[in-house]
């Protein structure tokens, strides 16, 4: 009996520990298949495991792709963020994780030294927004974003510029800045007109002036501060290309009209004067002749 028994028993854990442990099976795609490489517990696809132990999912986008999130199969998305993730078994399970195409955007100034450029990521998918800022440099000003170095035509002229993330979005965005010159514009003599102009331009701008004679004056002449003598426009509006830094100088004169009017006036007064004169002196000609032909009273 004691032999039948212990043959029981020797039978009993026999059967116990050559029966293999319950597994679950776990099932991961890569979506695109190119896309990425997924592993479960370092098995790539999957595989079974055992019960009691944690499953490990996780996703490695290649070359070009990023990892999107993970999915059901019934296409419902997993709340886990992040491209690995451990959950304890519990029943079999698939798994999908999706990857999207890797987009990223190279940016450049121009010239070098003209400022800075940032953007707001470094690795987009399609449809994310991207905001890059250009942050120009002293004495340079922002001229706008392009998506060709060479065109004329900036994409935008704000500097941070935000957009959409498409097929058709360049790879290259460019960010132009212009050295910016300053122009100061006076008179001569003060107090003789007025001058408009003054300001900082970005360089090769061009630029207008304009100047206005006091009454009495008449503009002569714009001439170079470095260079007085010199007239280099004789218009009240004047424009050129700013590609230094320059002061301007607005001559006025007095007019023509202004010069004849006080000659006129003090030819006028002289006459007054000559004529005031020539009368008093006529008077007392007049009285001294009336004395003269007085009778004497004796």
């Amino acid at each position: 009996m004691k032999k039948f028994v212990i043959f029981l028993i020797v039978i009993v854990l026999t059967l116990a520990f050559a029966s293999p442990a319950f597994a679950y099976t776990v099932t991961v795609t890569a979506e695109p298949a190119d896309g990425g490489d997924v592993t479960v517990n370092d098995m790539p696809g999957g595989g079974d495991i055992s019960e009691g132990t944690n499953a490990v999912v996780k996703a490695v986008p290649k070359d070009g792709y990023i990892f999107a999130g993970w999915f059901r199969e019934d296409g419902s998305a997993v709340d886990e963020s992040g491209s690995e993730f451990t959950y304890t078994l519990e029943e079999d399970r698939t798994y999908v994780a999706r990857f999207e195409k890797k987009y990223t955007f190279a940016l450049n100034a121009s010239p070098q030294e003209g400022g800075t450029v940032s953007q707001s990521g470094t690795e987009y998918m399609l449809n994310d927004n991207v905001t890059v800022t250009a942050a120009p440099a002293e004495n340079y000003n922002f001229i706008g974003w392009f998506a060709d170095p060479s065109s004329e035509e900036p994409i935008s002229t704000e500097l941070e510029y935000t957009f959409t993330v498409s097929a058709d979005t360049p790879a290259t965005l460019t960010a132009k800045f212009a050295a910016t010159y300053q122009l100061d514009v006076s008179v001569s003599p003060e107090g003789t007109g007025t001058v408009v102009g003054t300001g900082a331009y970005p360089g090769g701008s061009v630029v207008t002036v304009g100047a206005s004679p006091a009454q009495d004056w008449r503009f002569s002449g714009w001439y170079d501060a470095d260079l007085p003598g010199k007239i280099i426009s004789s218009d009240p509006e004047y424009s050129f290309n700013l590609d230094e830094n320059r002061a301007l100088v607005a001559l006025f004169e007095r007019s023509y009209t202004y010069i004849l009017m006080w000659v006129l006036i003090w030819i006028g007064i002289c006459f007054a004067v000559f004529v005031v004169v020539m009368r008093t002196i006529r008077h007392f000609r007049i009285v001294r002749r009336r004395r003269r032909r007085r009778p004497r009273r004796y």
